[in-house]
């Protein structure tokens, strides 16, 4: 039996490399186990399993490319903290010249202790940093940006201006850095020069919300009030009525547009980058759906299975396009969230939860004790008599 060992990171405790291979060695204990190449020819291999860690472009979106491309070179980059603090930052330049950024590197909320969280204040400036460096480096001939995980809501102002667009207010003036600023801009005056020099980019998101999702439904998440969440709303109202009129793009029905805070919405807008779905892009890159295609059985997993595991996340588009091939699938969830059952009901998934099967076992031990008694529970089930019908869910890429 060939397994498909794909999932993400189960945030807080193990990234999505760790849990792989936990998983693998619980489920395939002669696999070894290191970075593969996401090459053509070793998916001709005979490996039992076949390690594939997933990521949708958040927190763990450099590490999953350096695990299957792991000839590509690790690059250093000084930039900003959401709060404009030094640190310094990695990205990954490709054999073929891209160059992989993570936005969470610079701006991630999990620098953070929640103490310090500043929703307000805080600034995509580092990305801006990230990707100047990136497109100046000699082999950069593109760039590809994953969006998720970060601890701002300004629209990518901060990104712009750091490369070189000037965000002014009615007068002229520069607006302050981070969400707060926003309300109060008026116009963006463009770079003199091309901000990346004319190479291609492209922006990989983990979730499909417009503009103000961004602070409706994730501003909450990076420590902001009732009260700075409607501020924050008026601000990338704002930015969508000035990317109306100067660009014509109506960033609140263009999807994806709140990913990272709406970094994406900015970026977009005025460098005219096309937002993609992070895992589509990823799956496309390594082959994924060969692979599955080779699998006889799927284990995914995340953090917590609930009703939004099926709408844009990675594990989601995983296990659909899954069902659709009539392939077993074994989810392994750290917990069961509100409306897990929905994705339980898919033909042929079931779902574990590492809370219910060993809920007093450390985070490591515990995904290997449930991948464990999950595996022993449903592997002699794969090859059942009455395969699903095929299932094709709404927005499959």
């Amino acid at each position: 039996m060939r397994l498909l060992i794909a999932p993400t990171a189960y945030k807080g405790t193990l990234s999505p490399v760790e849990a792989t291979e936990v998983i693998a060695e619980a489920v395939c204990p002669h696999t070894q186990l290191h970075s593969h190449s996401a090459s053509e020819e070793r998916l001709e291999n005979n490996n039992p399993c076949d390690l594939c860690p997933i990521a949708d472009g958040g927190t763990g979106w450099l590490e999953v490319w350096a695990f299957h491309f792991p000839q590509a070179q690790r690059v250093a980059a000084l930039v900003q903290d959401a709060l404009g603090r030094p640190r310094t930052a990695e990205w990954l330049l490709l054999p073929n010249g891209v160059a992989v950024l993570e936005s969470a590197q610079a701006i991630g909320i999990h620098w953070l202790p929640a103490t310090e969280l500043e929703p307000m204040a805080a600034s995509s400036y580092g990305v801006g940093q990230m990707l100047q460096q990136a497109a100046t480096h000699p082999d950069t001939r593109e760039l590809w940006l994953g969006l998720g995980g970060v601890a701002t809501t300004d629209g990518g102002a901060g990104a712009l201006q750091a490369l070189g667009f000037r965000l002014l207010d009615a007068q002229g003036n520069s607006i302050p850095q981070g969400g707060a600023g926003l309300r109060n801009l008026h116009r963006v005056e463009l770079p003199d020069a091309p901000p990346l020099h004319g190479k291609p980019l492209v922006l990989c998101a983990d979730v499909q919300n417009t503009l103000l999702d961004a602070a409706r439904v994730y501003a909450p998440q990076k420590g902001a009030s009732p009260q700075q969440v409607k501020q924050l709303i008026q601000g990338l109202e704002q930015l969508a009525a000035v990317v109306q009129r100067e660009t014509g793009i109506d960033l609140h029905t263009n999807t994806g547009s709140g990913a990272a805070g709406g970094l994406a919405g900015g970026l977009h807008a005025y460098l005219g980058a096309p937002i993609v779905s992070g895992i589509a892009w990823l799956l496309k890159q390594i082959h994924g759906d060969t692979r599955l295609s080779n699998a006889d059985c799927l284990i995914t997993g995340e953090g917590q299975v609930d009703a939004q595991t099926l709408m844009g996340k990675g594990v989601g588009i995983l296990i659909q396009h899954a069902v659709a091939l009539g392939k077993p699938v074994i989810v392994l969830a750290g917990r069961k969230g509100e409306g897990w059952e929905t994705v339980a009901r898919l033909p042929r998934v079931q779902v574990f939860a590492c809370a219910e099967v060993a809920p007093h076992l450390p985070p490591t031990d515990a995904l290997r004790e449930t991948a464990t008694t999950a595996f022993k529970q449903v592997h002699y089930n794969t090859d059942a008599d009455h395969p699903a019908e095929p299932y094709l869910p709404d927005g499959l890429p």
